[in-house]
């Protein structure tokens, strides 16, 4: 396993900033800045500068996070073994979830086996494991973010006590592998499928990584968890389900490859990191057309999200790529396929410039705090305003969306 970084950048944290105690602030002191992995280490630092110069532009990013780290807050404190089935392999910290556009059969009287009806979500999907999932991975993200630009302790010490209890003690945790995730009943115990339910916790690498520095984070946390997604990567790289999940032709093979990267960089495997970025320029060649359309994405029922949300793992991909010197944003193939063509043809559906001619059974502004984090990495790595023309056309952008726009992902840089 190659454990150096490709890159570390520094940074010096200080002041006071939109009434936050002078205590607060001394809780998060210089500090080299911590290895990040869908974030660029640089941009964050600037941004971070600038929240704590207080400036006004970033207001409203820093106050919406703040909001939603203390939302968040009230969650409770859940485990995956707190469950009344035990799952097959008798180990309730096994993680089990129902695939979610399966529904009973109305042709049988038990419902067995269920049938698929796409984009259609079952709301029994609640009754296991995945609402678990997602509430870890929002509480440890917006807490290690809110603790990052505001020096609070108060997000630390939530964040950790998560950590402690969903990765590392032994009667809470969560088994580091998805071998019984959307299971269809009375089809099967579990599917591949279900590894992309693990992009929940696709934040939350970074998130603790920017916790390092505050009173809260413990060597013995920060192992633990290094541990958990070292061993979650390999079972993704090596185990049945994982494997054929990454070889996977859809979104859920970049999903895969995306996520086997980003656990493998906070591991400290970069070699494996550069496998999967090595990887890519063959899936462009096979998922896109040279007029940048999405084959398998746009046959779904909602296949603008699904366009989108191929190039979000697209794009958070390119950014691994370039800490591991592979350059994904202007490879294209002899006849013009390219992540860069993709978000072409796609632009004009997003800001609803022109009525998309396919599939769409909800409406795509529900999905546009999504979409600006892919349409704004494009917009840093392109350098045309194209990209931010489209972002300030989009609906419905929540603080959700404004604090991943102006914060995580970053702002333009002031200049521009």
């Amino acid at each position: 396993m190659n454990q150096a970084s490709p890159l570390k950048t520094g940074l010096c944290a200080a002041g006071l900033f939109f009434g936050l105690t002078t205590a607060a602030c001394n809780a998060a002191p210089p500090q080299e800045l911590p290895e990040v992995y869908l974030t660029d280490p640089a941009r964050l630092a600037e941004v971070q500068a600038r929240v704590q110069a207080g400036d006004p532009a970033l207001e409203p990013a820093v106050a919406a996070l703040i909001e939603i780290a203390e939302e968040t807050m009230e969650l409770p404190m859940v485990s995956i073994a707190d469950k009344p089935s035990t799952p097959p392999s008798g180990n309730k910290n096994d993680y089990v979830s129902l695939s979610p556009y399966w529904w009973p059969n109305p042709d049988t009287e038990d419902g067995l086996p269920y049938v698929r009806r796409d984009g259609e979500i079952n709301p029994e999907r609640d009754l296991y494991d995945v609402n678990k999932l997602g509430d870890f991975g929002k509480v440890v993200s917006w807490c290690g973010f809110a603790y990052y630009f505001t020096g609070d302790e108060r997000f630390a010490e939530e964040a950790v006590k998560r950590i402690e209890h969903f990765l590392i003690d032994p009667e809470t945790r969560m088994t580091p592998r998805m071998q019984y995730g959307q299971f269809v009943p009375g089809v099967n115990n579990g599917r591949k499928y279900g590894v992309i339910e693990t992009l929940r916790l696709r934040w939350v690498p970074d998130a603790i990584s920017l916790l390092e520095g505050s009173e809260a984070m413990t060597p013995e946390v920060m192992s633990g968890a290094r541990q958990w997604f070292a061993d979650y990567a390999i079972w993704l790289n090596t185990s049945e389900f994982g494997t054929g999940e990454r070889d996977g032709p859809n979104n859920h093979g970049t999903w895969a490859e995306a996520q086997i990267a980003y656990y493998s960089a906070f591991a400290g495997d970069w070699d494996t990191v550069k496998e999967m970025a090595d990887r890519v320029p063959e899936r462009i060649a096979h998922q896109f057309e040279p007029n940048g359309e999405q084959p398998i994405e746009i046959e779904r029922t909602k296949g603008l999200d699904y366009t989108e949300f191929n190039l979000r793992a697209m794009t958070e991909l390119a950014v691994l790529a370039e800490r591991v010197g592979v350059d994904l944003w202007s490879f294209q193939t002899d006849d013009g396929r390219s992540i860069r063509q993709g978000f072409d043809f796609a632009m004009p559906y997003f800001a609803s410039e022109a009525d998309w001619p396919y599939k769409q059974i909800t409406p795509h502004q529900k999905k546009h705090d999504w979409y600006v984090q892919s349409l704004r990495r494009a917009s840093i790595a392109y350098d045309d305003p194209r990209f931010e023309e489209v972002i300030s056309k989009l609906d419905g952008i929540t603080g959700k969306g404004i604090v991943f726009r102006d914060l995580i992902i970053s702002l333009p840089a002031e200049s521009e």
